[in-house]
C-alpha cells in the first residue's frame, strides 16, 4: 500500500477574477518624482487572467486596471507651494502578478503594472502635461474568504510623470496602502 501526499491547495483557482480596490497615500516620497508632501487617493476596477500555472499554488496572472478616480492634494511649486487639488482617471493595460497560494490566510503576491492617467489640468505644474504615464510595484497578501471571493491588502509604490513629454517633468511618487475585494 502506497501513501500519497496531497500537495494541491484546498481551493480551486479559476482562470480569471474581477476586483475593486482603493488606496490612500498619506505622503509622497522623493525617489523618481520631485513633488513632495502629496496626499493621494485612488479607486479602481481590475481584471486578472491566468497566464501560466507553475505549480498547484504558484500562478502568473495578466492584470488590467481601469482607474475612474485618482486624486492628488499637493503643494504646487510654481505657485509658491500653494496647496492644490487635482483629479483624474486612467487605464493600466499592462500588468503582471505572481501569486503564491500557501494557505487560505497567507497568499502573498508581487505585481507590477503600467498605464496612463489623464488629469483635469496640467499636473503637477503648469508646464507639465495633463496626460501622464504611470507604473507601480505592489506587494500584497490575499485572504480567501471562500472559493469565490478574496480580500487583499498591501503596499503599492506608484509613480506618475509625463516621461519628459512636457516642458517640465517633476513627477510624483506615492506610497499606497490599499485594500482589494476580488470575485473569482
Amino acid at each position: 500500500m502506497t501513501a500519497q501526499i496531497q500537495t494541491t491547495s484546498t481551493y480551486s483557482t479559476p482562470d480569471y477574477r474581477y476586483s475593486v480596490w482603493g488606496g490612500y497615500s498619506g505622503n509622497s516620497v522623493r525617489f523618481l518624482g520631485k513633488t513632495r508632501d502629496s496626499q493621494t487617493q485612488i479607486f479602481a476596477f481590475g481584471y486578472q487572467h491566468k497566464i501560466q500555472q507553475y505549480s498547484p499554488d504558484r500562478i502568473l496572472w495578466y492584470t488590467i486596471d481601469f482607474i475612474p478616480y485618482i486624486h492628488f492634494d499637493y503643494p504646487k511649486r510654481d505657485e509658491n507651494d500653494r496647496r492644490v487639488a487635482r483629479s483624474g482617471f486612467g487605464f493600466s493595460p499592462v500588468g503582471f502578478s505572481m501569486t503564491n497560494n500557501i494557505s487560505r490566510m497567507f497568499s502573498p503576491y508581487l505585481q507590477t503594472s503600467g498605464g496612463i492617467i489623464y488629469m483635469e489640468d496640467n499636473f503637477p505644474t503648469d508646464r507639465a502635461r495633463s496626460l501622464n504615464f504611470t507604473f507601480d510595484i505592489t506587494l500584497g497578501n490575499s485572504i480567501y474568504l471562500n472559493n469565490h471571493a478574496s480580500l487583499s491588502f498591501g503596499y503599492k509604490f506608484h509613480h506618475i510623470s509625463n516621461a519628459e513629454t512636457g516642458k517640465e517633468n517633476p513627477g510624483l511618487d506615492s506610497n499606497f496602502l490599499f485594500i482589494t475585494i476580488s470575485i473569482q
